[in-house]
């Protein structure tokens, strides 16, 4: 659908807005996003909205430590209102699209013990003694993905499962079943547990079995990492990358087709550059691929999967890992943001049916700056988070509650 509304997309965390929000920025009722929606568009000259899934929605648990609640959970609880229903319909009226949000690295983690949690949790501002995870992941724990000695990483599917990628694609359109949403945004961030390397994750079965077949030579054999282990030689670990990411883009396959078939249009979000980085590896994102393809209607880079982007706390500021790549959080690995959209963006997107999109939620609003953004080419918008813009009142005081 061609709104003609405005260039830009507003990416909202619904939880976090009823969880912290003030005033008409809680969204709490359907008539307090109307508003929002208008203001979205006339402020930030937004035409279309990420709907960012409560947790509620999925087959999933809540679990705290004694005297602590699940603050996703407190904030679903105080709605009476199908969003799902709701969001599509009063964004159309805004003359606006709606895109449902939903995470493919983010099943969530089970709660960890006192004492660990002293020491090792997400965010002390309010993740700290509380977790969530899916059912899914629950139930099928070897379908996480694995390390060399079989240890899993809590939160992150591997998908080289067939099972995993049917799973997913049924979650998904199931999600949209019961709402008219415009398209769905695949998130690519994580916040689960950084991996301690860039290539701890990776070893599944399927993985090996298929490397094997591809080159010749065993997985296991493979050095532990790039920089930990100081190889010169990473023709091997360039093939394990690739076929990590092959498996994404596997997925992002089977999603379009589905998609497809209901007239839906899809986006992705992802760390800018060409490897998937922090908190998940060292895995190659294909977005070249999607775009010739045209299996992405819209590509979203410069996610952040390590800062909160409503009001940005550090995730697991404890735990950063080593040995990527890539990793937008260390400048010497890769280029500025402003030549990786001159020199890689902009040959691939020339001509495209796909379009750019810079997310812009983990940086300070700089007029001058995202005009120079907005010009070049072939950046067609940006992405600005609704919480920030909503709840002045937070930020000035840097922290969620007075």
């Amino acid at each position: 659908m061609d709104t003609g509304a405005g260039a830009h997309i507003v990416s909202v965390s619904w939880a976090d807005h009823l969880s912290f929000g003030e005033g008409d920025g809680r969204l709490l009722t359907p008539v307090a996003l109307a508003r929002r929606l208008d203001a979205w568009r006339d402020e930030l000259d937004a035409g279309t909205v990420h709907w960012r899934l409560l947790r509620t929605h999925l087959a999933s648990e809540f679990t705290a430590a004694p005297g602590h609640q699940h603050p996703g959970l407190r904030a679903a609880c105080q709605v009476d209102w199908d969003d799902l229903a709701t969001v599509p319909r009063l964004a159309r009226e805004a003359g606006m699209r709606a895109y449902l949000y939903v995470s493919v690295f983010d099943d969530g983690w089970p709660l960890a013990g006192d004492a660990e949690r002293q020491r090792s949790y997400h965010n002390a501002m309010h993740c700290q003694h509380v977790a969530w995870r899916t059912h899914f992941s629950r139930d099928h724990p070897g379908f996480l993905i694995a390390d060399r000695e079989g240890n899993r990483q809590h939160g992150v599917l591997c998908l080289a499962y067939p099972e995993v990628r049917d799973h997913l694609v049924g979650r998904f359109m199931g999600l949209l079943d019961r709402g008219e949403f415009d398209g769905l945004f695949v998130c690519l961030r994580s916040q689960s547990r950084p991996a301690a390397l860039g290539d701890q994750y990776g070893f599944n079965p399927p993985v090996q079995r298929d490397y094997q077949a591809r080159t010749g030579h065993r997985l296991k054999q493979l050095p532990a990492g790039t920089q930990a282990s100081g190889t010169t030689d990473t023709t091997g670990l360039q093939a394990w990358h690739g076929l990590l990411g092959e498996y994404l883009t596997t997925l992002l396959r089977e999603l379009r087709a589905a998609l497809d078939r209901r007239g839906l249009r899809l986006a992705v979000g992802a760390p800018r550059g060409d490897v998937i980085g922090p908190p998940l590896g060292n895995a190659t994102l294909e977005w070249r691929t999607w775009v010739a393809e045209r299996l992405v209607d819209e590509l979203v880079v410069n996610q952040d999967s390590c800062r909160c982007p409503s009001m940005w706390h550090d995730l697991w500021p404890m735990h950063r890992g080593t040995g990527y790549v890539q990793s937008y959080l260390d400048s010497s690995t890769m280029p500025t943001l402003v030549q990786q959209i001159e020199n890689e963006y902009q040959p691939t997107f020339s001509g495209a049916a796909a379009e750019l999109y810079i997310a812009r939620q983990w940086e300070e609003r700089s007029e001058e700056l995202e005009a120079a953004i907005v010009r070049r080419q072939p950046v067609h918008g940006l992405v600005m988070s609704s919480f920030r813009h909503d709840n002045p009142g937070l930020l000035a005081r840097g922290d969620w509650r007075a």
